[in-house]
């Protein structure tokens, strides 16, 4: 009976045993199953995650390439615009050509005494071209494609040209111009012999003539004037007057000043245009100070042989009449104070004794 209890007792033990046994085991077998399903569940999100960052450098990758397409294609049309242009300024680059024409003139100016013309020049051209004048006494009032040439007597002409220039080339155009303006100057002869003019020529102050090499010697008295370079490379500048003592209370209705070179040494063009001058120096000497004198500018020549018609002439004689001098002087003088340093005379010699100062007038 004692053994008996003892084996049903032992057969409980064994089947709380097994039941317990299989209840743990039927805990493990879950939980490896929930470990393999998150394994799982994280090895497809890794993918994912994977799948998803090679897409986006999949998609960055293709628009840097659609990028650098677009850019290539700018460039390319870029070049292309660029070539077009240059074949296109290219074709439009062209000659210049220029001509030149009177559009006023030839008109009288009573108060220089010029007859002047005023031309214009038509040109075209690709650049635009610049346009240059061989002479000009405007001084470009009316821009570079006008010019105003004055004539300073009745025997004087001047040959203008007008050269244009651009990229592609030159051309030029020239036109002669004359005096044009006898109607004028033959009323003025009318009036003055209605008036009773005296012509005469102005005695010549023989033993006050000269000239001034600058920072050199002075030749004075002298029988010659002289403007231009000396053998010593230096500028000289000539000086002359008249006796007018005796036109005390006269009218001057008319003056002319005339100088035929006794010669023309070397070659002085380089010194630009001879002018005359009104000048005082007084009653002494010539000095080097008077080099720089005070003056007045009357008239400018390219020709050696002179005739000064300006009006201001005929009004600094009168000034100097009335204000009671018994000298009229005069200077002669290049523009450009330069030296071509070659050690020989450059310039216009007057004899003084052959100056003429030609005058009408009234009393």
């Amino acid at each position: 009976m004692k053994k008996n209890k003892m084996y049903i007792f032992f057969a409980i033990l064994t089947i709380i045993f097994l039941f317990s046994f299989a209840a743990l085991c039927n805990q493990c077998g879950a939980a490896t199953g929930e470990e393999k399903i998150d394994v799982g569940e994280e090895e497809e999100a890794s993918e994912e995650e994977t799948e998803e960052e090679e897409a986006v450098e999949e998609e960055e990758v293709a628009e840097e390439e659609e990028e650098a397409a677009e850019e290539e294609v700018a460039e390319e049309e870029a070049e292309e615009e660029e070539a077009e242009e240059e074949e296109e300024t290219e074709g439009e680059k062209e000659e210049p050509t220029i001509s030149i024409s009177i559009y006023e003139g030839p008109t009288y100016n009573p108060v220089d005494g010029v007859c002047y013309y005023r031309i214009k020049a038509t040109v075209t051209g690709s650049p635009s071209p610049d346009v240059d004048w061989s002479k000009d006494d405007s001084n470009s009032a009316w821009g570079t494609k006008k010019a105003q040439i004055n004539l300073n007597d009745s025997d004087e002409t001047y040959t203008l040209t007008a050269t244009a220039t651009n990229s592609e080339g030159t051309d030029t155009d020239s036109i002669e111009l004359s005096w044009g303006c006898e109607e004028e100057v033959e009323e003025e002869e009318e009036e003055e012999e209605e008036l009773g003019v005296t012509e005469a020529n102005v005695p010549v102050a023989l033993t006050e003539g000269g000239y001034i090499e600058w920072s050199g010697s002075i030749y004075y008295p002298h029988d010659s004037i002289f403007a231009g370079d000396s053998t010593g490379d230096k500028q000289c500048r000539g000086y002359m007057g008249f006796e007018i003592g005796g036109l005390a209370g006269v009218t001057i209705t008319e003056a002319s000043l005339s100088l035929s070179p006794e010669q023309v040494w070397g070659d002085p063009t380089f010194l630009g245009s001879l002018w005359i001058d009104v000048v005082d120096w007084g009653a002494d000497p010539l000095e080097m100070a008077d080099y720089n004198i005070a003056y007045i500018a009357i008239q400018s020549f390219n020709n050696s042989a002179i005739n000064c018609t300006n009006s201001k002439l005929k009004t600094e004689l009168q000034n100097a009449i009335n204000d009671g001098k018994s000298r009229f002087r005069i200077r002669i003088r290049y523009t450009t104070p330069a030296t071509d340093s070659d050690g020989q005379w450059d310039g216009w010699d007057y004899l003084i004794n052959t100056v003429v100062l030609h005058i009408a007038y009234t009393e």
